[in-house]
């Protein structure tokens, strides 16, 4: 082979002008795609702490209830009470269960308990008559009373706990979680304990234009060892109300 040849001058100057342009254009590209690139990360990261928030939420609504419902009545008796120590523990309880929720609270400088509404109730069924029997839908045939409900836990929202007096509605199986309602399946020939949880999640990143989102979860349970959770308002501290009638 034959010794190399230097390129000419000309040629030498249009390669180096040619390899700057590129990569000129290529931070103009990278300048351009860099903000979409971390909007999308920064959405992600948000769409992921939503799940985990709606989760958690759940999670509070089912450990509460598990551990109202499982209160044992005494001999001979088949009525069991809950006590406003029991109501107090099970509500401190969300802070183990939904951590988030202390983090988020402290962001927007408010008391954690301000930042979430977590409310319980027992309800009691009453037969309407002796003869009613629709098994395709038993509300129909039966009354949703509230025993008692939490009427001194923090409303953030509003008022959000079950009411006394006014007995609860029948509501299709997919509505939206409401202190008036009930789904149709938990009617029939027992009691529940209701416990309804409200958290409003607030983005960390982009609260100028992304929407705070409200999660609602409630959970119906029946008492395990009793036909029925009553509240003993012995030592009330003003946490709940004992309805007229139980």
């Amino acid at each position: 082979m034959g010794p190399e040849r230097a390129l000419p001058a000309a040629a030498g100057g249009s390669l180096h002008r040619f390899m700057r342009a590129e990569r000129g254009v290529a931070a103009i590209e990278f300048a351009v795609i860099l903000p979409i690139l971390l909007v999308l990360l920064l959405t992600g990261i948000q769409l992921v702490l939503y799940i985990n928030a709606s989760r958690k939420v759940g999670q509070v609504a089912r450990s509460i209830s598990q551990m109202i419902s499982q209160v044992k009545p005494p001999d001979n008796s088949s009525t069991a009470t809950v006590s406003a120590l029991d109501l107090h523990f099970g509500y401190d309880a969300t802070m183990v269960i939904f951590p988030y929720l202390l983090n988020d609270a402290k962001r927007q400088n408010v008391a954690w308990w301000r930042n979430i509404a977590i409310n319980f109730a027992s309800i009691a069924f009453t037969k309407t008559t002796g003869t009613c029997s629709d098994p395709a839908d038993q509300s129909n045939c039966y009354v949703a009373n509230v025993v008692w409900t939490s009427t001194g836990t923090s409303q953030p929202y509003g008022q959000m706990y079950r009411p006394c007096v006014v007995p609860q509605l029948p509501t299709d199986n997919t509505a939206a979680p409401n202190p008036a309602l009930l789904p149709r399946s938990v009617y029939g020939p027992a009691s529940l304990i209701v416990i309804d949880v409200v958290f409003k999640f607030t983005p960390t990143f982009g609260v100028g234009f992304l929407p705070t989102l409200t999660i609602s979860r409630s959970a119906y349970v029946q008492p395990r060892y009793a036909t029925l959770i009553n509240y003993d308002t012995t030592s009330n501290d003003g946490i709940a109300t004992k309805c007229p009638g139980y």
